[in-house]
């Protein structure tokens, strides 16, 4: 077993190089340089295949050690179109290690082999051409989460058999489901600026190679950090189909004027001592408690070591990779306060230097203890020591629909009276508001921009899921539909980043398949953990919308309201103070703000009652320009006007 002090490695042996893995080069690109880092082995070997997986061993060839522990080996020859992995050995090991190289950039089926590729050979045609969406910041934003394969692997998403549940089912436009448009043309229809994708990096727990066996998982169980999952790709055999793919969904949604989210899992990785990671350089890239033993701050099983320099250095690396050779538009930081405050930090920066459009968010919690300090680590209250990085908001989450971890709960939509102080705090961008001093938990955001709204992710149960068992004995379904509706008014119209999930804007559900013997209830027949349920469960169900077009069009017109105007998007917590104000209803329940600057004033109502409500508007004359059914009315309105029950209503001035 190893013994050293990380430390002392990092101040030994830090390589800043940006060279490592496999570099095909020279003029006529008749080279291929590999390099690895691995300080302390004894010994390091470079096997070549000719295939991703099978007995094609090409050769073996010893790698020579230069400074700061990178080991090296250059062919004379272009390497593309081959397969690699290192081999280490360590000082009182009885075996070399053998394993996948953790800078690979492709691989073979099943991720087992990295695989040499030219890249200027996977680029589609017209990639150089199409110019990236523009987003000054995130609170321009308007976040849609999907999963690859929910997406399209529904024959009612209208895509071609071979292309659904792949890269290629969001390249497909005029695809239908009856009436209603689906894939590309919904998400150009619902008006979103940004598709989010949950992880499409290689991850570990479907075979690739038996696509026919319908196997499913979110991908938040790591693998390989820098390829792409083979099971999105027609071929997961050739490393270049899944590149090629991959650009080509990027491309054609940046035609289509939105952009592109990842999805990253740096925090564990899904292998602990059979990773990747820990044959390279057994016990250096992930946290141990003081025995040794390897810590579980992620609930996976092990917690990577973002203090370290190297894996600090890995993480940078990988994300500067995807934003130049995918051109992808943001990332979402699974588990982010697992990473410490300061390589968060340095990480926006070197994103800046790309681009500092480049989105970044993550969830400001853990998934079990670490042992680095709490005060050291990107949790959620601590978000003023990175105030450029944005956080989920459970607290509107949980304020809006209620706990997210016990069904029953009630919350502000849904007939909790306890929730509007945590409420109005998410709607003014989680930011200080002089007219705020309740639920001081709840003002946590450095800037509005911090604010990842939300009432529904890939997590937990769905919001109409919820909504449906802790309100069906009390609630009719039409009542539950317009809950629906005022908890989109007001994650969309609050300040702060709106994130919605695939298909919420027409009341996704995620139906249980029970086990023998196991009697239904009101809660056991909705998924609230669906990571591995097959698609009767996450599949997108297209024929819901035509179902639940009122909803649609409900989600759709929030989203015009809130791009109209720059008063729904405001960057600076300081503009929030001055432009938006809190009336006074004589009920703190209906709660009712004003934006207004020089040119514009919106009024937006909410009302929670069952029962209709009325207020009065400030001077002026005002249009009704969003009503409970997502209308415009433009009769003239000024003074006592209605609010429609369980509705929200946005009047603007004439």
């Amino acid at each position: 077993m190893l013994r050293y002090d990380a430390a002392d490695i990092d101040k030994k042996y830090y390589y800043d190089g940006d060279d490592l893995g496999a570099n095909i080069i020279g003029e006529n690109k008749d080279r291929t340089v590999f390099k690895t880092w691995s300080p302390l082995a004894t010994g390091v070997y470079l096997n070549l295949y000719l295939d991703g997986e099978g007995d094609n061993r090409i050769e073996t060839v010893p790698m020579e050690k230069l400074d700061k522990g990178v080991w090296y080996v250059e062919l004379f020859r272009s390497c593309d179109g081959l397969f690699y992995t290192f081999s280490y050995e360590f000082e009182n090991a009885h075996n070399r290690l053998e394993t996948i190289d953790i800078y690979a950039k492709a691989c073979g089926v099943n991720g087992n082999r990295g695989a040499v590729v030219d890249f200027s050979d996977t680029d589609p045609k017209g990639w150089d051409k199409v110019e990236k969406p523009k987003c000054e910041n995130a609170c321009q934003a308007i976040v849609y989460e999907c999963h690859v394969r929910d997406f399209s692997i529904d024959e009612s998403s209208g895509v071609c058999p071979e292309h659904r549940g792949k890269f290629l089912g969001f390249t497909h436009s005029r695809t239908r489901c009856g009436k209603s448009e689906t894939c590309l043309d919904h998400l150009k229809e619902l008006g979103i600026t940004h598709v989010h994708l949950l992880p499409v990096a290689d991850y570990a727990t479907v075979d690739e190679a038996h696509p026919e066996k319908k196997q499913y998982n979110w991908g938040y169980d790591p693998k390989n950090y820098n390829c792409l999952e083979g099971s999105y790709s027609t071929d997961p055999a050739d490393p270049k189909c899944r590149i090629r793919e991959f650009k080509e969904l990027v491309m054609t949604l940046h035609k289509n004027g939105i952009g592109v989210i990842m999805d990253v899992v740096y925090n564990h990785t899904y292998y602990t001592e059979e990773s990747a990671f820990e044959k390279a350089f057994p016990k250096y890239y992930h946290r141990t408690r003081r025995d040794g033993s390897f810590s579980n701050g992620s609930g996976c099983g092990n917690e990577t070591a973002s203090d370290h320099m190297m894996y600090r250095k890995f993480m940078i690396d990988s994300l500067k990779f995807w934003a130049t050779e995918y051109k992808v538009d943001g990332f979402r930081f699974d588990l982010m306060a697992l990473h410490d405050i300061e390589t968060v930090n340095i990480i926006r920066d070197e994103l800046n230097k790309i681009d500092p459009q480049l989105l970044m968010y993550g969830e400001g919690w853990t998934g079990g203890e670490s042992p680095m300090p709490a005060d050291k680590l990107a949790y959620k209250w601590n978000s003023y020591d990175f105030g450029r990085v944005g956080l989920f908001n459970d607290n509107i989450r949980d304020s809006v629909k209620g706990g997210t971890f016990n069904p029953y709960d009630l919350g502000f939509i849904s007939g909790n009276r306890n929730t509007a102080s945590i409420l109005r705090r998410g709607i003014a961008g989680s930011v200080p508001h002089h007219q705020l001093h309740d639920a001081s938990e709840a003002c946590w955001a450095f800037e509005p921009t911090q604010a990842v709204n939300y009432v529904e992710a890939h997590d937990n149960h769905t919001l109409w899921d919820k909504l449906k068992i802790s309100g069906s004995n009390h609630y009719s379904p039409a009542d539950l539909i317009k809950m629906d509706r005022l908890a989109a008014a007001i994650i969309i119209l609050s300040q702060g980043m709106p994130f919605i999930q695939l298909g919420q804007d027409f009341l996704r559900s995620k139906p249980r398949k029970l086990n023998e013997g196991e009697s239904p209830n009101e809660v056991n027949i909705y998924s609230q953990d669906s990571y591995n349920a097959p698609d009767f469960t996450n599949a997108i169900k297209w024929d819901k919308k035509n179902k639940y077009r009122c909803v649609f069009n409900y989600y759709k017109a929030l989203i015009k309201v809130r791009r109209s105007s720059p008063l729904f998007r405001m960057a600076d917590k300081g503009e929030v103070g001055q432009h938006l104000q809190f009336l006074d209803t004589g009920d703190y329940n209906f709660v009712i703000w004003k934006l207004e600057d020089d040119k514009e004033c919106f009024v937006i109502a909410l009302n929670p009652y069952l029962e209709e409500r009325y207020f009065n508007l400030p001077w002026g004359i005002f249009y009704r320009r969003l009503d409970e059914f997502g209308f415009i009315d433009e009769e003239e309105q000024s003074g006592y006007v209605r609010c429609a029950p369980l509705s929200a209503t946005v009047f603007k001035r004439v």
